[in-house]
């Protein structure tokens, strides 16, 4: 009977022993199941974070630079009828009847200003049009009297400071951009001079007349910018919205703040998280249901394992090369999720970066033809051959500014989808480069070019067209970066291994830390800010000398100029093959 008691009880502490492994294991793995999903879920709520953070800096920033242009584009858009022989004309005689039609309503019709008004060479106010209604007689809104009133005196001021400093800034230039707030809305505001478009006319110091165009920026122009940033919901409020990272203050002339701009957040690391929710949740679950199922079995195999020493041995060790596998397997899936991530989110700042810097290049240049074309349409007075001659200069301007984009684009486009095949043919590489500068000369008037060519061989092999492009890019480059300093050489040096051209300026110049990104694809460097440009065609050009076996050098220094130095090699000048990109 002791024996059997015995036995009995060695029985009893052995199924204690078993129930209390098995239990044991069930829950350390569910313990680092629930510590691994909680890892996990930490993780991808800290990377939609970081994502958010991201996404609403670059909305902040489209704002910002949308009201940037916003504000710019306000004194552009009043040039067009205050530089003007027909509104210096009618003005001067007072025909309210032509200043109702031709700056009222179609400032008002075309550009969206909400308020136009122009003093007088006394600086009395003899025309206004106000929220889209003649005021007769001329007089100013009880919401604006007195912003409008100094803002007039401040111009006629700065015309005073002019006459007395004939080197102080051009005439036709002067222009007096405020940020204001007109009883509770948020306004622009831009005065100018009426000034004569040709020299036809001349206009005495102090007897300038004075408009002045508002613009809200509550309305349309919030609606403007809310489409340039690709937002929804964005609107100006007095005070801070809820989430500081989604709104842009709107900053006076004299450094206050005068509101906001906010918008509903984008949030593409939350919405995310919101989608995953669901299948996260019932992935959890069907983990926790599979690991308790592999308890149960661990529970019916550890009732063998007690048995022997050595099959616990070898299920243990092929327990742990299994959790290491799928350890190594998620970390794996985890590092392609995010590299896919940073793939996709590169990819769509350049396509948002492409796209709105292609919409303001195209639209700048048919403003210009539009805005020209207009004054050719609404001249009532005998046009002259030569404003004729003026106008239609400009609108080939615009134009060529345009082809020029557009073939840039497409080179670019055939360069990275590798379509682009070398026709190379015996051709004059010195007549095309003089044929591009004449071209240019014809577009710049106020730039000298210098040529020295006469090292190039007469009779080279090239491919015309892309070497034109070449040579028009790093040209017009030449005359757009350097406004004030005319003077452009162009220098040619041959030896009997390469031909190597020159194209320097004196203009703005870049930074030294600006100089190994050029070639990148829409990269610009930073003091060409406010200067139109895509960034494609230094890429173009780099591309192109490349195909035909040569290199690009730049070198520059602010504020001193810029040389771009082509080399190309004689021995592949000389050759008729042809190469594909």
């Amino acid at each position: 009977m002791r024996v059997n008691f015995s036995a009995a009880g060695a029985i009893k502490r052995l199924q204690v022993l078993k129930v209390g492994l098995t239990s044991h294991i069930t829950f350390v793995l569910v313990t680092l199941t629930c510590a691994a999903a909680v890892l996990l879920c930490g993780f991808a709520w800290l990377a939609a974070m970081k994502v958010d953070d991201l996404s609403l800096r670059r909305q902040a920033d489209f704002v910002r630079q949308g009201l940037e242009e916003q504000i710019a584009a306000l004194p552009r858009e009043q040039e067009s009828v205050t530089k003007w022989d027909d509104a210096f004309l009618y003005a001067k005689q007072r025909n309210h009847e032509w200043l109702l039609d031709n700056v009222g309503r179609w400032t008002s019709q075309y550009f969206g200003h909400d308020r136009t008004y122009i003093f007088d060479d006394t600086n009395r106010l003899m025309f206004a049009f106000r929220d889209g209604a003649d005021a007769m007689p001329p007089r100013l809104g009880d919401d604006d009297g007195h912003e409008m009133t100094a803002l007039a005196g401040e111009m006629r001021a700065a015309l005073v400071e002019r006459a007395a400093k004939p080197g102080a800034e051009a005439l036709g230039q002067l222009a007096t951009v405020r940020t204001i707030m007109i009883g509770n809305r948020p306004a622009i505001t831009s005065a100018r001079p009426i000034l004569p478009s040709s020299a036809r006319m001349q206009i005495e110091a102090g007897q300038e007349f004075i408009a002045i165009s508002v613009k809200f920026i509550d309305g349309k122009a919030a609606e403007s910018i809310a489409q340039h940033a690709l937002l929804e919901g964005l609107h100006f409020a007095p005070s801070k919205g809820e989430d500081e990272r989604a709104q842009v203050p709107v900053s006076s002339h004299d450094g206050g703040t005068i509101g906001y701009f906010v918008w509903p957040p984008i949030r593409p690391g939350y919405m995310l998280l919101q989608q995953i929710a669901p299948a996260g949740l019932g992935c959890l679950a069907l983990l926790i249901t599979v690991v308790f199922w592999l308890g149960r079995g661990l529970h019916r195999t550890s009732l063998t394992l007690l048995d022997s020493q050595a099959q616990l041995t070898h299920h243990r060790n092929h327990l742990e090369e299994m959790v290491a596998d799928r350890t190594a397997e998620i970390e794996r899936q985890r590092e392609e999720l995010d590299r896919l991530l940073v793939h996709e989110r590169q990819v769509n700042a350049l396509q948002r970066q492409f796209v709105a810097m292609a919409s303001h290049e195209f639209r700048t240049p048919l403003a210009i033809i539009d805005a020209a074309a207009q004054r050719l349409c609404r001249s009532t007075t005998n046009v002259s051959g030569d404003y004729v001659h003026e106008k239609a200069g400009v609108i080939r301007s615009a134009v060529v500014r345009m082809v020029d984009l557009m073939e840039s684009i497409l080179a670019s486009g055939r360069l990275e989808t590798g379509k682009i095949i070398l026709k190379r043919s015996e051709g004059d590489l010195k007549a095309l480069l003089v044929s591009c500068c004449d071209r240019q000369r014809h577009l710049s008037r106020s730039h000298v070019f210098h040529l020295d060519l006469e090292p190039i061989p007469d009779v080279l092999t090239f491919d015309r067209s892309a070497m034109e492009q070449v040579f028009t890019n790093l040209i017009s480059n030449a005359v757009k970066y350097s406004p004030n300093a005319p003077d452009i050489h162009v220098r040619a040096r041959a030896d009997e291994k390469t031909v190597e051209i020159a194209i320097s300026d004196s203009g703005i110049g870049m930074d030294a830390e600006d100089l190994p990104k050029l070639f990148q694809p829409y990269y610009r460097a930073r003091s060409a800010t406010g200067i139109a440009g895509t960034g494609i065609g230094l890429n173009v050009v780099k591309q192109v000398v490349e195909l035909h076996g040569g290199t690009v050098e730049v070198t520059s220094e602010l504020g001193k100029g810029t040389t771009f130095t082509i080399l190309l090699p004689i021995e592949f000048l000389l050759s008729d093959q042809q190469v594909a990109a």
